[in-house]
């Protein structure tokens, strides 16, 4: 089946895919599957890009992810919204990092650190 074009996505297609990339890249990962992490992971970095493309940038729709079961979802979630909820975000990526469920707590302090030093995107203005 053929991906829908991203501009043809209502915001709920574009979390409930975000969502569903997220848990099979978890899976990927605990597989050993990086090649399959990877490819998993641009489209759901071009599915955020999309939301920011969005009048009045839609990240904040990943908002409720934020919360969600699956560690990665969370995480991949956090990422996203750094630029427009950085405290909701740091706090999940704390939370994960605390966990010391790795990989995923090394990318959740990996994360929070480029943050903090200004390496990763700051907020958007």
């Amino acid at each position: 089946m053929k991906e829908k074009a991203l501009n043809d996505m209502t915001e709920e297609e574009i979390v409930d895919e975000f969502t569903s990339l997220a848990v099979r890249q978890k899976e990927a990962s605990e597989k050993d599957r990086f090649s399959i992490y990877n490819k998993l992971y641009a489209r759901v970095v071009e599915l955020g890009r999309e939301l920011k493309s969005r009048p009045g940038d839609r990240r904040r729709d990943l908002l409720p992810l934020l919360a969600h079961d699956n560690v990665q979802v969370r995480f991949m979630a956090a990422r996203e919204v750094l630029a427009v909820a950085p405290e909701a975000a740091c706090r999940t990526l704390q939370e994960i990092k605390d966990s010391n469920w790795f990989p995923f707590a090394a990318d959740a302090g990996t994360t929070l650190s480029a943050f903090k030093s200004g390496v990763f995107p700051r907020p958007d203005p």
